[in-house]
This record gives structure tokens, sequence and C-alpha cells, in this order.
């Protein structure tokens, strides 16, 4: 194998990628905020809807690095968030506009959501991810 295909290096960033989404989001998420506290009167309840809020929306506030090695896939965010998996983990994957869901199951089942993997492609070409992840992963 040569050595442009022995490692492929991405960072992805939702919210500066798609900054017009985002300025709609943040308008919305303050909007929100501001019903909850209205409705409730109490600023606790409205610091614990933003931080609950923000908090489920992780994935597209912090940037993802990704990272394929040869032998393993490696995604970090920050200082929160590591995930490190041989390439022996997956069995199969599936690709659609956004990126690849790699999956531990041979076959199609519901449970690939939760034990899968999502891998965006950002702004990298999706057709060498998609080549990277096909030569790993031998259907």
């Amino acid at each position: 194998m040569s050595d442009a295909l022995t490692t492929l290096s991405w960072t992805v960033h939702p919210l500066v990628e798609h900054w017009r989404k985002s300025v709609l989001l943040g308008f919305f998420l303050v909007f929100l905020l501001l019903i909850i506290y209205l409705g409730f009167q109490l600023i606790y309840v409205a610091v614990l809807s933003a931080i609950f809020l923000i908090g489920s929306l992780y994935k597209y506030f912090l940037p993802f690095h990704h990272q394929f090695e040869s032998d393993k896939l490696i995604i970090t965010s920050c200082c929160f968030y590591r995930l490190e998996r041989p390439w022996e983990t997956f069995r199969s994957f599936y690709t659609d506009a956004n990126g690849v869901l790699l999956s531990p199951f041979a076959r199609p089942t519901r449970l690939e959501n939760f034990r899968g993997v999502y891998v965006r492609f950002g702004k990298y070409p999706p057709e060498e991810i998609i080549n990277f992840i096909t030569n790993k992963i031998k259907d």
C-alpha cells in the first residue's frame, strides 16, 4: 500500500462550516432559553436548560479531529472526547451525504447507531475517505 493511503487526517467543525445554520441555531437557542426563563421566572432553570441544550449539541459546537491510521481510527475533540478503535472492530460500513457509519456488525441491525462510529466528511474529499475505509474493511 502506498504512503498516501497509510494515514488520513482532517478536522470537522460544523459550527464554522455551516455558519448560516449556526447563526439561526444561536437565535433559536437564545429565544428558547428566554421562553424558558419567562415561563419559570427562575434563572437557575434557564441556566440548567442552557447547559443541557448546549451539552446535547456538543458534536455540533466542538471541532472533531479524525485520523485514519494503518491499524486504527482515532477521533478526538479538545480534552473531552477521544475514541480509538482498531480497524478489525468494524465489519461493514454505510455512506450517506455527510459521512460514513462504521458498523461492528456484518449485517444491518438496529444496534448499529449505538455501537457504530459515524465519521463526518467535513471539507475533506469523500472519495478518499471511502477508498481508505474500503481498503480496511472487506465486506
